[in-house]
């Protein structure tokens, strides 16, 4: 990798947010130099300078410390990179690392730049960067792997967006659990990481039941992913673990993420009228909330207590 560059924006942002808790004497000198820059008429040469005196004590700051730190873990990467660009996130959700191609002249597509995005108040607190972006790269890693086998498309679906929404938020499960696990077993994050993402795994298989911890277990422990792989699971996860399908609606046969649980809760008329159009169906099945609301409406005289 040739250059590790950072955007204006961030920097001035993360510089400022550190000064409040830099020593007087710094915060003194930081201050007059930025006011002495007000006073230069030329708009161009007073925006220039700014971005010296911000680069200067980002720098003497060490507040690019950690990303240094972190990208040194990964020579695999960094050897494979023509660049690395860190630009400013505006939300916790925007955060990450993702690869741009680039176009190298005479020869086609070059090396890719890495592209971390970062919140300036995520710059400032070492630890939850560290952690940030050493997530982060394992997932450029994986991507830059070829045994990985990585492709930025998920297959599409023939039942449409929900379905490959739900498609999507499997694959990101299961790729972010065995990250996290590759990085506890290398002594990297912490224990409660691995509370964190049975969690998450937990809400996007939902339909494994039972099942649900040993197939956890089962990725978490994984050594070396593929893409292939983690898209048959989530795809199919019932195909591999066995169970009951709660992917989809056992009546309108809509993709859904979770099932609704009031069904089993509800009063005999209801469930009557669902079983006389539906004679295969039992309340333990379940239904997506669209169903259950349009039965509800449909005989809520006689469904006035069915729990909310």
């Amino acid at each position: 990798m040739n250059r590790l560059t950072y955007a204006p924006d961030l920097i001035e942002e993360a510089v400022l947010l550190a000064e409040r808790s830099a020593a007087p004497s710094d915060v003194r000198g930081f201050r007059r130099e930025r006011d002495r820059i007000y006073e230069i008429a030329d708009a161009e040469v007073r925006e220039a300078s700014f971005r010296t005196l911000h680069l200067g004590c980002f720098a003497r700051l060490r507040l690019d410390g950690v990303i240094e730190q972190v990208m040194r873990e990964h020579p695999d990467i960094v050897g494979r990179l023509q660049a690395c660009r860190v630009v400013r996130a505006l939300t916790r959700q925007e955060e990450g690392a993702d690869l741009v191609d680039a176009i190298a002249p005479g020869d086609g597509r070059g090396q890719p730049i890495l592209v971390l995005r970062l919140r300036s108040t995520t710059i400032v607190e070492p630890d939850t960067l560290r952690a940030l972006l050493r997530h982060e790269l394992m997932h450029v890693a994986d991507m830059l792997d070829p045994t990985f086998g990585y492709e930025r498309t998920l297959p599409s679906s023939n039942d449409g967006p929900s379905s490959e929404t739900i498609l999507r938020d499997r694959y990101r499960v299961l790729w972010d659990t065995t990250i996290d696990g590759r990085l506890v077993r290398a002594g990297l994050s912490g224990g409660s990481t691995r509370d964190a993402r049975w969690r998450e795994f937990a809400a996007a298989f939902a339909m494994l039941g039972e099942r649900g911890p040993t197939a956890f277990e089962r990725w978490f422990a994984e050594p070396r992913p593929g893409h292939a792989e983690i898209v048959r699971f989530a795809t199919a996860p019932l195909g591999v673990a066995g169970g009951r399908d709660t992917s989809r609606c056992p009546l309108c046969r809509f993709p859904v993420a979770t099932l609704d649980s009031r069904a089993e809760r509800a009063p005999e008329p209801l469930l009557t009228a669902i079983r006389e159009q539906h004679p295969t169906w039992h309340a333990e099945d379940g239904l997506c909330p669209q169903c259950f609301d349009l039965y509800e409406a449909r005989y809520g005289h006689e469904c006035s207590n069915v729990a909310g």
